[in-house]
């Protein structure tokens, strides 16, 4: 009996450079690189399972949950209003050629970018983790396994 192999037309051929690409260099990389990103990703699969398994599973206390996570970004003095106020006072300066060098200018302009940034920050966190928690009452939610 002759081995069966699972090449086209039956033949050896080495790995194609688009083939290791697809699975992003893992298919040619030395043992050691590739068992380190296994490592890796094992343990990335670990802490998404645990974050996952930590959800509320009651659809009461998922409700009670969310509320809390998206009141908690509104106890942080309106971030989307901040986020929104910070960006919009510095669209309205780069329309109106009020950015020149000035020290002071570029130092309120720092600072005004920041506080948007930390708003949609905050606004960012609370709406991803309402979304994972409504996420486990969808229909076709599969649970997710390390």
């Amino acid at each position: 009996m002759t081995k069966e192999r699972n090449f086209a037309n039956d033949e050896l051929r080495p790995i194609q450079e688009w083939e290791n690409d697809q699975v992003h260099g893992e298919a040619i990389a030395c043992k050691k690189v590739y068992d380190v990103h296994l490592a890796k990703v094992t343990e990335l699969r670990q802490r998404q399972e645990a974050y996952e398994t930590s959800l509320p599973k009651d659809p009461i206390e998922a409700m009670a949950e969310i509320n809390r996570t998206l009141k908690d970004t509104r106890e942080f003095a309106e971030p989307q209003y901040a986020a929104r106020a910070a960006l919009e006072i510095i669209h309205q300066l780069a329309t109106h050629g009020a950015l020149e060098d000035s020290t002071q200018l570029k130092e309120a302009i720092y600072w005004l970018a920041g506080q948007g940034l930390d708003g949609l920050k905050i606004i960012e966190d609370g709406t991803s983790r309402a979304r994972n928690i409504a996420q486990q009452f969808h229909p076709r939610h599969t649970v997710y396994r390390a």
